[in-house]
């Protein structure tokens, strides 16, 4: 990869003025239906007979960021741009390479063209680990791993290849991490990369690569402590046991305090040894462990690593709920997949009769272990309306008590061969919104049909059918719908000025079609429910989000979307960010991620 001459020394200023890039280097292209009762969505949705149709908070931007003046837009620029100047946008550091290339899962290779590095350089290393948002977990994976021109703009010392690995490793993708790293041009590696690359290889279960890479990194990171031990675990490994020796004295020699390492080594070296306590293990505490054959500490089970987590779900000297708790978060975090889960479940015992009366006996234990009983009785379940029983209990727990779109993966084949019939349109809600949710949007229309069929005799059917129109329409799906103004009254009087109401106006307005009058008919703000409000949004931010999509500037309007949704993800931001996210994203042509996030926030607001 060839970059731009370098002006020779600018320093960064203060405001950013987006300017013409170099020339690309030549390189490789690489609820509930209970809203209807608590929000009134029933009711608002104007009625035919039922409804009627046409057929945990980003922190601020961390720069100065002014309003350009008259004179940037009379350059070009957009007249509200909002931005951070840092000298000659011609300079350009070779760090972009990835993994993923357009047309196979990434962004466009000049995604961050007319986009400042500055500006990359300060939010990436913030992003969120996406956790409870699989929409958004899969936008940033892919923002990280694109395969792209670097953004221009002097670097403030930043590497991105490090920053996105660090990311990576922190949202649970390990072998992603490591993948990208092995890209990385050995000139630019330091001691930091070195150990990024090692741990993320440890993580993978790749020991073998893991102690490759030490040797590939012994000349820009030999002096690093961190390295010297994983040199010491890869000769004790290989049965190196004299050179490991050397190492050990050494890192003694050194003053390293590691108690629990040295422990790990001398139980590699073939002593009998037991961990006191290791509350929160290393990657290579872990591979050490594993190597060593030895179980983990209890404590163990306070970590929130979810590599950690992963290994405490495997472990069968644990009690069963802690192992099953392990699981669930590691699988949330995408360490372990949900064909793991499953198997996790279907370890867990149960005495018959729990088994035998399942929604009863789980309501009493409502954790991992009940979630477990759920799903081994669902899979004992004899005929669709006992096993749909089930499914509708876990499904509407998981709604309530979180992890709703992880209990839809893991059931999800248990749910898809159930058939639509007539004396099942009770579960038709409960059905039709799972699979709106995972993105089997033919088979969720055919229960909202179901439903709609039903509308006129049953109210069940009435409120399940209005309820998935929405999911439809939000799904992109479904015809547009007819908000009744009398109806949007009263559903302010019955919920209407709550954070999730909000929510779903947002929704609607980013998607383009807000309710007719859904938002005057807020009312008073005393009377709304701001118990946890959402942290009000960041103006900078906002700004920048709709001067990128504008300018179609891809990987800047996907990063400032990921920024401004925050660590809590669509299900709890403020209304205006998610609305502006929503909206900047279908901007720039990704109108199916906007959506997958519109449906994780429709999912949060109880419809």
């Amino acid at each position: 990869m060839t970059s731009c001459p370098r002006d020779g020394g600018a320093s960064p200023a203060a405001t950013l003025k987006h300017r013409d890039r170099c020339p690309k280097p030549a390189r490789r292209r690489q609820g509930r239906a209970a809203l209807a009762a608590g929000l009134g969505l029933l009711g608002f949705l104007a009625a035919s007979p039922v409804l009627a149709q046409s057929t945990s908070s980003p922190p601020s931007l961390p720069l100065p960021l002014p309003l350009a003046s008259d004179s940037d837009a009379a350059q070009g620029g957009s007249g509200n741009r909002v931005a951070v100047e840092v000298g000659s946008l011609g300079d350009v550091t070779p760090d972009y390479a990835g993994t993923l290339e357009e047309g196979g899962g990434g962004f466009p290779v000049d995604m961050w063209k007319g986009t400042d590095r500055a500006l990359v350089e300060a939010l990436l290393p913030k992003l969120p680990p996406a956790v409870s948002s699989p929409a958004v977990r899969d936008l940033e994976r892919r923002l990280l791993l694109t395969d792209a021109e670097a953004p221009a703009g002097r670097s403030g010392g930043v590497d991105l290849f490090t920053a996105r690995a660090e990311r990576l490793q922190a949202m649970g993708l390990a072998k992603d991490a490591a993948a990208l790293l092995a890209l990385m041009p050995s000139r630019r590696a330091d001691k930091t990369a070195a150990r990024l690359r090692i741990d993320s290889l440890l993580r993978s279960g790749d020991t073998a690569g893991a102690c490759k890479a030490v040797d590939e990194t012994r000349g820009v990171a030999s002096a690093d402590a961190a390295w010297q031990q994983a040199q010491v675990f890869c000769q004790l490994h290989a049965g190196q046991a004299q050179q490991a020796a050397l190492g050990l004295d050494l890192l003694r020699d050194q003053g390293v305090k590691d108690p629990a390492f040295f422990k790990l080594a001398a139980a590699l070296g073939g002593q009998k040894t037991e961990l006191d306590g290791l509350a929160d293990p290393s990657a290579l505490d872990l591979a050490m462990i594993r190597s060593a054959g030895l179980p983990l500490p209890r404590d163990a089970a306070q970590s929130q690593d979810p590599y950690v987590l992963a290994a405490l779900a495997q472990d069968r000297a644990l009690d069963p709920g802690t192992r099953l708790g392990a699981a669930e978060r590691a699988a949330a975090s995408g360490v372990l997949s949900a064909a793991q889960l499953q198997e996790a479940y279907t370890g867990a015992t149960f005495a018959p009769g729990d088994l035998a009366d399942a929604i009863a006996a789980s309501a009493k234990e409502p954790g991992p272990s009940g979630r477990a009983l759920l799903y081994q009785a669902t899979g004992a379940a004899a005929g669709s309306q006992a096993r749909a029983r089930l499914l509708q209990a876990a499904l509407d727990r998981s709604r309530r008590q979180g992890g709703y779109f992880l209990a839809v993966r893991v059931n999800l084949d248990y749910l898809l061969p159930i058939a639509p019939t007539p004396d099942l349109v009770w579960f038709a809600a409960d059905a039709g919104r799972a699979l709106y949710a995972a993105g089997r949007y033919e088979q969720a229309n055919a229960w909202l049909e179901l439903a709609r069929g039903r509308a006129a005799s049953e109210p069940a059917a009435a409120a399940a059918a209005a309820a998935l129109a929405v999911y439809a329409r939000v799904a992109g799906v479904g015809p547009p719908l007819a908000w009744d103004p009398a109806a949007l009254a009263k559903w302010r009087e019955s919920g209407g000025n709550s954070e999730p109401a909000l929510r779903l106006l947002a929704v609607f307005d980013g998607l383009g079609e807000p309710m007719a009058g859904g938002w005057s008919m807020i009312g008073d703000p005393a009377a709304r429910d701001l118990a946890a409000p959402a942290p009000a949004p960041d103006p900078a931010v906002l700004f920048n989000l709709a001067d990128a999509a504008a300018g179609k500037r891809t990987g800047e309007t996907v990063l400032l979307a990921i920024y401004a949704l925050g660590p809590a993800g669509p299900a709890r931001c403020d209304p205006i960010s998610l609305s502006r996210a929503i909206a900047a994203l279908r901007q720039i042509g990704l109108d199916s991620e906007a959506r997958a996030i519109a449906l994780e926030a429709l999912v949060a607001s109880g419809v």
